[in-house]
């Protein structure tokens, strides 16, 4: 076991973690029985009531449906959320659990719902997360009550162990680092839906001729899909004879085409024959770079097999001839699926006729350069969505680590207090060099930095805004100590949100370091009573050059802070990747974050801004 930790019921934890009922810090309350609300209380647009498959992914997503009255919800105020809560499904599948946003508020937990309501010790977002853990849903599953249905009551639910670390603060650490996982997975299953409506929309242009290439023109032709290919059938050995079965030629049935979900090539299927089996069978072999198309029941799903293969007699098979372009048909075919299943009439059993789809005509370019430039377009798009769907992938991979990591200790965001590494000391006498003796950490260390600034680039006029302090400290970082670490790529450029979250804005205004400020237009920092403190740790532990150095940044506007922070956060991508640092590398790095492309449209992140910003991040930075 590792030093530091511990074995409990529930497993490995730190050693300053405990294992407590969830009872003990939290008060629950079961949604109303349906025999409180009648069928006139419901009403469209009203106040949602909230049952457990309404809560997917750890969000509310109400429906129209369950809606009732405002004057039934004020009958069962007891039952209503408040902004903060918990709001957990207790029937059918567990693990259906989301914290109550500002939005939610007033809205009514339905009979097969459950609140959480915290105490003032355990943090809401924390204990959502808890409960959405596997092994938490196991023990829920394991102690709740009901032989044919799981239901979850407020004993069990209160009797729940749970691991809890001894702070608010690191709790609510945890809780904001898998939120910054969920935003960065939501963004890019927003990227890819928008590119995938891109896409779409692509097709229907560019493969119906409404918007057409540069230099090409000319009229497009209308063909019938046996001019185009050589279109053949499949068949099944008999499966009486085994040694029909089990050889190397690869046999394909539609489940191998549906499980590529999208992916266009076709590289191996999951059943094989013999040569016997071909031989005694209707299967035929398909060569390399022709289009294999579901013809039966699922109508119109498409690939193109990269090697050889047989199929079932679930298909109907094209080998394109020499003047038409595989990739071009590839794409034709499958905007071609609702009249593929026109052809099937009224029929109970979907299937296609050989005769009937060689027959079905398709208009296309009469050049088969033209065909090929188009296709060269829709695969580039499918190669953008292809790498999308892998980062989205890890990132799922990364964030369901991270709940096993972090919820369980062997992770921890916030140091311990036996942990804190002693602050060095000087020969200084005056009294608040002589607090130099407290202890050092990470939150103090940012805690005083933020004061430093506060001071120094602050007044009651023009408090320091957090978005300008966080880029003065990724500067301060960047500059003392080379490297900037936890910074992560959001909207506004470079953000660390440890520093708000994790301790340290608190820390700075607990220790009078600073106070919030606002000057009628924006809120931010200013200095408070006790920043000699601050600038006294400061001066100890940075030096008196730092400060001189951030002058040079005083008059820049924040936009050119952003600026400057995301090109040398760029940068450094590129350097450690041993790549080239230029124009266009940097614009690909902005590009390529789901959170930064929309950068690259504002003006201040134009070309020559951007060559600016390099030559500024060289000179300042040393990068």
């Amino acid at each position: 076991m590792r030093p530091g930790y511990k074995q409990t019921e529930v497993g490995v934890i730190p050693e300053d973690w405990e294992i407590v009922k969830l009872g003990k810090y939290a008060t629950f309350k079961t949604g109303p029985f349906g025999s409180a609300l009648h069928q006139s209380d419901y009403v469209d647009g009203g106040v949602p009531v909230i049952n457990p498959m309404q809560i997917v992914g750890g969000k509310i997503q109400p429906t129209p449906s369950m809606a009732i009255t405002e004057q039934a919800a004020r009958n069962l105020s007891e039952f209503r959320l408040s902004a903060g809560n918990v709001v957990i499904g207790r029937r059918g599948e567990m693990g259906r659990c989301a914290f109550v946003r500002t939005e939610e508020h007033g809205w009514l937990c339905g009979t097969g719902s459950m609140i959480i309501r915290t105490g003032p010790s355990l943090d809401a977002r924390f204990i959502q997360r808890v409960l959405s853990s596997p092994p938490i849903i196991a023990e829920i599953e394991n102690a709740s009550v009901g032989s044919t249905m799981i239901n979850l009551n407020q004993g069990t639910l209160g009797n729940l162990h749970v691991p809890l670390p001894p702070t608010k603060a690191e709790q609510e650490a945890i809780a904001e680092a898998l939120s910054d996982a969920d935003g960065l997975i939501e963004s890019l299953e927003q990227l890819l839906a928008k590119k995938r409506l891109l896409k779409q929309g692509a097709m229907q242009e560019l493969l119906t001729g409404k918007r057409r290439l540069p230099g090409f023109s000319g009229e497009w032709e209308v063909k019938r899909l046996g001019e185009l290919a050589d279109i053949r059938s499949g068949g099944t050995p008999s499966t009486m004879q085994p040694q029909f079965w089990d050889g190397d030629i690869l046999w394909c049935t539609p489940t191998d085409i549906t499980s590529l979900n999208g992916f266009k090539y076709l590289q191996d299927t999951s059943r094989k024959i013999s040569h016997q089996g071909l031989k005694n069978s209707s299967a035929e072999m398909i060569p390399v770079n022709s289009i294999v198309m579901t013809s039966r029941a699922t109508i119109g799903e498409c690939a193109i097999n990269t090697v050889p293969v047989s199929t079932n007699q679930g298909f109907k098979n094209f080998i394109p001839f020499e003047h038409f372009d595989v990739e071009f048909l590839y794409y034709l075919l499958l905007t071609q699926k609702q009249g593929f299943i026109s052809l099937c009439g009224g029929s109970t059993f979907l299937e296609i006729g050989k005769t009937q789809l060689a027959a079905f005509e398709v208009k296309l370019p009469a050049e088969k350069a033209e065909q090929t430039a188009i296709a060269a377009i829709l695969s580039d798009m499918d190669g953008e969505i292809g790498a999308l769907e892998a980062k989205l992938a890890k990132a799922r991979r990364i964030k369901q680590a991270m709940m096993q990591e972090l919820l369980t200790g062997r992770i921890r965001l916030v140091q311990s207090t036996a942990r804190i590494i002693p602050l060095p000391t000087q020969k200084q006498t005056s009294p608040a060099t002589a607090k130099s003796h407290k202890s050092h950490n990470w939150q103090i260390n940012e805690a005083v930095i933020i004061g430093v600034l506060a001071k120094h680039f602050g007044s009651e006029k023009f408090p320091l805004a957090r978005k300008r302090c966080t880029k003065l400290t990724y500067l301060l970082h960047r500059h003392v100590e080379r490297q900037a670490e936890g910074y992560l790529k959001k909207a506004a450029g470079p953000y660390n949100p440890a520093v708000k979250y994790k301790g340290p804005e608190g820390i700075a205004q607990k220790n009078g370091y600073v106070r919030p400020h606002h000057n009628g237009t924006y809120p931010g920092f200013v200095a408070a009573g006790n920043i000699t403190e601050a600038e006294a740790y400061f001066a100890q532990w940075y030096g008196p050059e730092v400060l001189p150095w951030l002058e040079q940044f005083r008059f820049k506007k924040t936009d050119e802070l952003e600026l400057l922070t995301t090109v040398d956060m760029a940068m450094e991508d590129l350097r450690r990747e041993g790549q080239a640092v230029n124009l266009g590398a940097v614009k690909q790095v902005i590009h390529d974050h789901p959170e930064w492309e929309a950068k690259l449209e504002r003006e201040i992140f134009a070309d020559p801004n951007i060559i600016r910003a390099i030559d500024e991040c060289r000179e300042f930075l040393g990068n």
